[in-house]
């Protein structure tokens, strides 16, 4: 009886030993809870050959206190650009209740059109690295005015342009870093087409 349970023991400590060194799947995070009421609509409306790419979060420590801390995303979609627009408050899509904007777009000319915007003397351009082998650029736009600017990181991944643009008058550059990486990082949705 007590080699029955010797053995029962060390079976038990054997497979308790070799769960230890087998990973677990890795699990698929979402988007963040601003998006999820508009991920069939996303999923709509994205062509067939591209995917959206959404932060986990947004840590965007910058929100005015009139916002009651509380962003409201519009989704639009025109030539090959699919995009969240991000406000202050709830149907106000003036520029002055503007927030941010996430964006997706197979069109080559958008990516010309944030090339051409980084080398503005205003843009404060500089490379930044947002995952091994994809290096993004960050710009920090103040041309004229004495209101927020506006920080956008955008880049190349599986032949789409991504950007992240986030207006804020402090310097929110690890900010944008940190939801570029996850949009990076986490699995693309996918057209529902």
């Amino acid at each position: 009886m007590k080699g029955i349970s010797i053995f029962s023991l060390m079976a038990s400590l054997a497979i308790l030993g070799i769960g230890a060194f087998i990973k677990p799947p890795p699990a698929n995070a979402e988007p963040a809870p601003i998006f999820r009421p508009l991920l069939r609509d996303i999923q709509a409306q994205l062509p067939r050959d591209m995917v959206m790419r959404l932060p986990t979060s947004i840590p965007y420590r910058s929100l005015p206190a009139s916002s009651n801390n509380t962003l409201y995303p519009y989704l639009s979609s025109r030539g090959g650009e699919l995009s969240i627009q991000l406000y202050y408050f709830p149907r106000c899509r003036a520029n002055s209740c503007f927030a941010g904007e996430f964006s997706a777009s197979n069109s080559d000319t958008r990516m010309a059109e944030l090339e051409k915007q980084a080398k503005w003397p205003c843009a404060n351009a500089v490379s930044v690295n947002i995952k091994p082998g994809i290096k993004g650029v960050y710009t920090n736009i103040r041309c004229g005015g004495s209101g927020d600017g506006s920080q956008t990181i955008f880049w190349k991944q599986n032949g789409l342009t991504f950007s992240a643009q986030l207006r804020a008058a402090a310097n929110i550059k690890q900010e944008l870093l940190e939801i570029a990486t996850s949009m990076a990082n986490e699995p693309p949705i996918k057209s529902a087409k």
